[in-house]
């Protein structure tokens, strides 16, 4: 939405916002000062869709100065090291880790941190001599990113194979329990150590991260790819401009029916919001002349070619639950077969439309846009009736086994990311082969991306990130709080309660 002086005094006068955390706000504010009719093109239908809540940019902005999200190759570093900060390739860890660090800070994203810090235990390994020594260095690290970077939409991926240096992460960040970096495991049950698999889905429990990438899956869609920001599967060296969501929700409280939502009105929704997207591609990369001034392009990190962006969806369990009950269905999303018939044909067509669309910049991904399952904002209203992505209402999940054979089938929509969340008790911690079977078990019936943690821990995953729940009670008092993710937590479970998630418990898993 447009932004005015009276935004930007609020932010500058305000009493719970950290100096970098208005920084932030006040850049963000700066480029929606401009009208994108008038500086991008937008036609007054795709404005009154965005104005009217169907379509939502998420508050990027309209004048764009870098990629939404972007992903560099870091190995680049590691072989070449990069001149345009003086820093010849590593020789050692310490080398390594103060390079990495440099190098961050010059990543920028639509969080103005790095939403991508590498594959981290390939980048390291090498480098590790002594494992005791090595391990404190590797910790403090990653204390540091914690600090450096308070924004738990930074990501780092390890595996999918078993290496000292990713044993030594996963250690450090129990030890931790920090929020950032959030973390992913690219798993194959083929190439992944059950050993390693187990030492994640420990930590996986204990500090809800990493969690679980279904790494062949990816890799069959995007070859090599990186997992960013909150589980976006993204082209490594490149990234994503921009990110757009529909609300499902609020579009079928505009349709009279079913199929007036899957044959009229989801459709024209849709194609609206990727011309807007063609729009705002064409501005960053023929306007602000972000690939051709960076050093992260001029040396390799990047290339502009390796872009694409993403159409994204919430709200599809509020779309069916509408449609269920206009059809007078007392059912809801995730325990109806009709519910299950809704969202398919609502899948279906937004997947016919995005593949019958050829998108602007983007050849990497086959001058396609990727379908991205999206967590949700607290941006408006209309958010409290849009539940995140494809998933299930919390206090409407069906048991564990259910759940999964539910929710699978659409994971095959979302190439550029999808994944569902499962709070177990206290007693996995002493059976991780269950976790992994339970992992195993849903990669095989289609997931790309699960995630696990104890449900009465401190560090939670809201949706795709972390936050501490200690620190969103502060932030609800009004205190400043050292993390912007903390604000969208706080707001994500008050419109979807995700900290109250159903438990899943060993009776629920042995019923079936």
């Amino acid at each position: 939405m447009l932004a005015n002086k009276e935004d930007l005094y609020n932010i500058i006068t305000s009493d719970t916002l950290t100096y970098h955390q208005k920084l932030m706000s006040l850049g963000n504010a700066a480029e929606r000062l401009f009208n994108p009719m008038e500086l991008l093109g937008y036609t007054q239908e795709e404005w009154d869709y965005i104005n009217n809540q169907m379509i939502c940019d998420l508050n990027e902005g309209y004048a764009i100065y870098r990629p939404r999200y972007i992903i560099p190759d870091y190995s680049v570093y590691m072989k070449n090291g990069c001149k345009f900060l003086d820093l010849p390739a590593p020789k050692d860890l310490d080398e390594a880790l103060d390079g990495l660090l440099i190098l961050y800070s010059h990543v920028p994203s639509i969080t103005t941190y790095p939403v991508f810090i590498g594959h981290l235990d390939m980048l390291l390994d090498p480098f590790v001599k002594d494992e005791q020594q090595d391990y404190i260095k590797i910790k403090r690290f990653l204390n540091h990113i914690d600090k450096m970077i308070p924004d738990s939409f930074c990501h780092a991926n390890v595996g999918p194979k078993d290496t000292l240096a990713g044993r030594l992460i996963l250690k450090a960040v129990i030890e931790l329990q920090n929020p950032t970096p959030n973390m992913s495991i690219k798993y194959n049950k083929e190439t992944t150590s059950r050993e390693f698999a187990e030492l994640a889905a420990k930590a996986c429990l204990l500090v809800s991260k990493p969690s679980f990438a279904n790494d062949e899956y990816y890799k069959s869609d995007l070859g090599d790819y990186a997992l960013a920001s909150c589980y976006n599967a993204l082209p490594l060296a490149g990234g994503a401009y921009t990110l757009t969501r529909l609300r499902l929700g609020t579009i079928a409280k505009g349709a009279s029916s079913t199929e007036d939502m899957v044959n009229h009105l989801l459709p024209k929704v849709a194609k609206l919001a990727l011309s807007t997207m063609d729009k705002r591609h064409r501005f960053l990369v023929e306007k602000s002349n972000y690939f051709k001034t960076d050093f992260l392009t001029k040396e390799g990190f990047l290339k502009r070619d390796n872009f694409t962006s993403m159409i994204a969806i919430v709200g599809l369990a509020d779309a069916v639950n509408h449609f269920l009950a206009l059809e007078g269905i007392s059912e809801t999303f995730g325990s109806s077969t009709r519910g299950d018939e809704i969202a398919t044909m609502i899948m279906e067509k937004l997947k016919e439309v995005n593949d019958n669309h050829e998108g602007v910049y983007v050849e990497r991904t086959k001058n396609r846009y990727l379908l991205h399952a999206q967590v949700g904002a607290g941006l408006h209203e209309e958010d409290k009736n849009n539940t995140p992505a494809h998933r299930v209402k919390v206090g409407q999940e069906p048991m564990l086994l259910d759940h999964l054979k539910q929710s699978a089938p659409f994971h095959k929509y979302f190439p550029s990311g999808t994944g569902d969340l499962f709070a177990f008790d206290q007693t996995y911690v002493d059976h991780l082969d269950a976790v992994v079977d339970i992992i195993d078990g849903a990669f095989a019936l289609g997931y790309r991306y699960i995630t696990t943690y104890l449900k009465n821990t401190d560090l939670i995953r809201v949706t795709g990130y972390l936050v501490k729940k200690s620190e969103v009670e502060k932030y609800r008092k009004g205190e400043v709080v050292l993390r912007d993710t903390t604000w969208y937590g706080s707001q994500t479970d008050d419109n979807a309660q995700v900290f109250d998630r159903s438990l899943r418990d060993e009776a629920n898993v042995a019923g079936k």
